[in-house]
């Protein structure tokens, strides 16, 4: 993943741009089927999603059916301040499909719970804890600790 300061700003920029809190999939946990895999992020508004992969960018969604994840979760407003200051906290993290990947991302910004469950239903579960990452909420929550944003923790 690796953001530089200045890619940071860009993207603080455009996430306060386009989001449109009228959208229906405004701060909600999208995913879409590429053919190989699914893939997640952040809807914006009703065109543009924050994708939470490898190469984090806000993209059109217009040719991908995308589809909400049926999982509860937090307040649209919430997700997308949660969204806007993840990138900080993970800008060094690297991408990786057992460990750190874009559901692991979107499902921790979007519900509170860094977990991918295709890593889950794979054979390959045993390598990563059953799917989940075990250091990214803690850290994610530290860090806004640190930065006195306790009303962005989820308890």
């Amino acid at each position: 993943m690796a953001l530089t300061e200045a890619r940071i700003t860009e993207l603080i920029a455009e996430i306060k741009e386009k989001s449109q809190p009228n959208s229906k999939y405004y701060g909600k946990l999208l995913e879409w089927y590429d053919g190989i895999a699914n893939h997640y992020g952040i809807g914006l508004n009703d065109q543009e999603i924050l994708s939470t992969g490898e190469h984090i960018a806000v993209i059109l969604h217009e040719k991908r059916p995308i589809k909400f994840c049926p999982t509860p979760a937090l307040p649209p407003d919430l997700v997308i301040e949660r969204l806007i200051q993840s990138l900080d906290c993970f800008k060094d993290w690297r991408y990786g499909l057992l460990g750190w990947n874009c559901e692991h991302y979107g499902r921790l910004i979007a519900t509170n719970k860094a977990k991918s469950y295709q890593v889950k239903k794979s054979p390959l579960a045993m390598f990563n804890h059953g799917g989940y990452n075990p250091d990214a909420l803690k850290v994610f929550n530290k860090y806004l600790k640190s930065r006195h944003l306790d009303n962005l923790i989820v308890k």
